[in-house]
């Protein structure tokens, strides 16, 4: 076991009406509320900094991320070297374009709750967010066009557990109670960009890019061998290609 980070709790959920909002929601009148105000993130975040802690940010509201990068631009002039922490905005719900350009500045990693888009799309779309707003829920495409080392992950038990559902969700950006419907479709990515972001980026977020994330000599060697190649089917299908074999640091533990 290690420990991999610092992890900091800004705001609260969308769906809960807690995020931490610039404006309203659509059918509540509340912005949210801060679990770390602005003045006391800026001080945590020069803090553990200082000391060399990769930071984690729980941050689903855009003011809560406007928090976050301002505590995160306010370190980086105070002398921390931000850009080699890798620190992560989790959640990263709601993100606006100059929001994407700040953090490409200084070097974070978007980590999506993506299965927001598939279980919760049409409740954001519908209560929480409204028809415009929600256009900006879990930018996938944009982040990686912007450069960004992009992640994702479920948030057990929040969501099911399931590699191979977050790439079919990214790719595909269904919604489960709207068969049919996908949401903000410019948002969706190559199946190629979704499995990048659940190896090779995920392994670089947890500065663990010497031992996981691709198969080269010297790593683990910690695979799934699928039935299917997941470019090659439709991507509302991914979630349902069977693995054929487990291999953990190069021995089969599972099939065969």
């Amino acid at each position: 076991m290690r420990v991999a980070g610092w992890k900091i709790v800004s705001d609260g959920s969308n769906q809960g009406f807690t995020g931490r909002q610039r404006e309203p929601y659509y059918t509540r009148d509340t912005v949210g509320i801060f679990y770390v105000e602005p003045d006391a993130l800026r001080e945590s975040v020069l803090d553990r900094g200082r000391q060399g802690w990769p930071l984690s940010m729980h941050g689903n509201g855009d003011a809560a991320i406007d928090s976050i990068l301002d505590a995160m631009e306010a370190a980086q002039e105070e002398g921390v070297d931000v850009r080699a922490l890798r620190c992560r905005i989790e959640h990263c719900s709601i993100l606006h374009d100059e929001q994407i350009k700040r953090m490409a500045a200084l070097g974070m990693v978007p980590s999506f709750l993506i299965n927001h888009v598939h279980y919760w799309g049409h409740v954001m779309r519908d209560q929480v967010f409204g028809p415009e707003k929600v256009q900006l829920l879990d930018r996938c495409q944009s982040v990686e066009q912007a450069g960004l080392n992009w992640v994702m992950h479920t948030d057990a038990p929040v969501s099911p557990l399931g590699t191979l559902h977050k790439i079919r969700v990214a790719a595909a950006r269904d919604l489960w109670k709207e068969p049919g419907t996908i949401l903000a479709p410019d948002e969706r990515v190559s199946v190629e960009a979704a499995i990048r972001s659940v190896t090779r980026n995920a392994a670089w977020a947890c500065h663990s890019e010497a031992e996981i994330g691709s198969l080269e000599p010297g790593k683990l060697a910690d695979l799934v061998i699928l039935d299917s190649d997941p470019r090659k089917v439709e991507p509302t299908a991914i979630s349902d290609i069977p693995v054929s074999e487990t291999w953990l640091n190069g021995t089969r533990v599972f099939g065969g």
